[in-house]
């Protein structure tokens, strides 16, 4: 394993990011008279609810390490769940300072370390996207029945649908060989990281006073889904929030009381991929180099 270093430009510009951040948050009014209000509210924001979110996405990412794990085991890789969210924390760290997803490349390369044989990264690209068709088949059924609640409407169960075909045409033919308990392991690792990302959407909605949390969960998820399509800021940053905003107008919700709720979602989930993701880069690190046996000469 070759040891990570962290480039000088890379840090000014997370310098430079942090700074800007910390501006904006003691002086709010600059970001608009909405941003204004909505990060006032969040002065009576119970803390009780904000630690449990913490570590609801704690246990997500964690979860979705798995996920990475389970599809890499498909490939004849083998790692320890500690490693694999080393690698996966550390996409993370990426995507908080560079939009486009690149976190999720950093990913495919790390992973890709993994699966013995060639052409690693074009296997790992397919373990990636059977991930991708699990997790849009377990969207598939939060908006369905959010639709079938009432509060979510159909058209985005449509969506969903579709790109679960799609992911699962693509998922296929990476993987021809897929049994049934490799895709139960999958499915459950999927279901524990979207699961617990469900119930700190609910913490989060209870922290800002938004009433029956577990519903706008089921409104928080499709819309972050959404506006993750083309991540086009750092994290989503900005994008994420209105998004939540809109969906929770839509359905009687203030503005100002959506976009708080946005917000505080993103900063929650955004301080977890810091703390996890610097702790992974730290792990990477200062793992050992692997060093390959000499062959000893052969006598006679």
């Amino acid at each position: 394993m070759q040891h990570w270093r962290v480039s000088r430009s890379s840090l000014s510009a997370g310098a430079l990011l942090l700074c800007a951040l910390g501006a904006a948050a003691a002086t709010p009014q600059l970001l608009g008279s909405r941003v204004g209000a909505a990060l006032d509210s969040l002065g009576s924001a119970d803390p009780r609810f904000l630690w449990l979110a913490g570590a609801c996405f704690t246990v997500s990412l964690v979860g979705s390490a798995g996920c990475w794990r389970a599809a890499i085991g498909l490939l004849g890789g083998r790692t320890s769940l500690a490693d694999a969210t080393a690698r996966y924390g550390a996409g993370s760290l990426v995507n908080t300072f560079i939009p486009a997803r690149a976190g999720d490349a950093l990913r495919v390369a790390l992973f890709s370390r993994l699966v013995p044989g060639e052409h690693k990264l074009w296997s790992t690209g397919g373990a990636f996207v059977t991930v991708a068709a699990t997790r849009a088949a377990m969207l598939a059924v939060i908006v369905a029945t959010g639709a079938a609640l009432g509060v979510v409407p159909w058209w985005p169960l449509l969506v969903a649908a579709a790109l679960v075909a799609a992911a699962a045409v693509l998922a296929r033919r990476a993987h021809r060989h897929l049994g049934p308990r490799d895709l139960a392991r999958l499915a459950a690792w999927v279901v524990l990281s979207t699961a617990t990302r469900f119930a700190g959407a609910a913490a989060v909605s209870a922290a800002v006073g938004i009433h029956r949390p577990f519903v706008a969960a089921m409104l928080i998820l499709p819309a972050l889904d959404v506006s993750g399509l083309v991540p086009l800021t750092p994290g989503n940053v900005g994008i994420a929030s209105a998004a939540i905003a809109f969906a929770f107008r839509a359905h009687g919700v203030s503005f100002d009381l959506g976009l708080a709720a946005g917000i505080t979602f993103q900063a929650v989930e955004t301080a977890v991929g810091l703390t996890v993701g610097i702790a992974s880069v730290l792990r990477l690190a200062t793992m050992p180099k692997r060093i390959r046996p000499i062959p000893l000469p052969q006598e006679g």
